[in-house]
């Protein structure tokens, strides 16, 4: 008993180091694009000066929206990044209330289908979904649903399992709609330049890169602590930070008309 808890200590003090990596990861991305940002300053004050660019009010809406949407936004893919790889390891861990037997592949595949077939069908709509009832709501909504699926992880009951399979599928189709609509729409409320809203969408997936990095590490501690459930409530704070970053900073949008009051959207 013993040598267990010692190892606990263990493996919680490699959770942690872990966890100060993903923050160090974080840092080290932010601090790469800060440097990148103060390297081209000179290069757009002098094009504006020449003519040949945006005047400064332009660059600086169009920094403010990227410090609004990639902090968001790497918060919820770190949380997605950390849950994916231990779906199949986690349910197969369970066993059933009645019997005391293990989940088979059979169940397994099941709780796999659900969550596949939810995607799809929620899919198909959630674009028009959340253009209609608000992009930064979709976003709090995905964080809700992702929140839900994981901590239905801790749960025995196949029925509550595949209930958070469930919610887990419409989550994925939230989030690969809901964010980029949101930053599509602001970017032309703000009548940024065109070929400035590439430049985000880039700095968005290389900080995703170096984010599914450091998130795998920190997931597999967690898995290593706390066994396969670990991750998955481990994804819960980053998932709260995203939501409470999105609706504290985002401004609502909707599909033909700016939300909360005034500004165009994209239809």
């Amino acid at each position: 008993t013993g040598c267990r808890a010692q190892q606990g200590v263990y493996m919680a003090a490699d959770l942690a180091a872990d966890l100060d990596k993903l923050l160090a990861a974080l840092g080290g991305a932010w601090l790469v694009l800060t440097l990148l940002r103060r390297a081209t300053a000179s290069r757009e004050a002098a094009a504006v000066a020449d003519g040949s660019a945006a005047p400064s009010d332009t660059a600086e809406a169009l920094r403010r929206l990227q410090w609004q949407y990639l902090p968001a936004w790497l918060l919820f893919k770190a949380a997605d990044w950390m849950q994916g790889p231990y779906f199949h390891e986690v349910y197969a861990s369970k066993r059933h209330v009645a019997t005391g037997e293990p989940f088979s592949d059979t169940d397994v595949s099941r709780l796999f289908l659900a969550g596949f077939v939810a995607a799809t069908l929620v899919g198909t709509a959630a674009g028009s979904l959340v253009d209609s009832r608000g992009r930064r709501a979709g976003c709090v909504l995905y964080a809700a649903a992702a929140g839900a699926a994981a901590a239905s992880v801790v749960c025995e009951r196949p029925e509550l399992l595949l209930a958070g399979r469930v919610v887990g599928g419409i989550g994925t189709s939230l989030l690969a709609a809901a964010p980029e609509a949101w930053l599509c729409a602001e970017h032309a409320r703000l009548s940024l330049p065109a070929a400035s809203l590439g430049g985000i969408f880039g700095w968005a997936y290389f900080g995703d890169s170096l984010v599914a990095i450091a998130s795998g590490q920190v997931a597999s501690r967690a898995a290593s602590a706390g066994g396969p459930q670990a991750p998955f409530l481990a994804s819960l704070p980053l998932l709260a930070a995203g939501a409470a970053i999105a609706s504290a900073t985002w401004r609502e949008n909707r599909g033909g008309k700016g939300g909360g009051g005034g500004g165009g959207g994209l239809r």
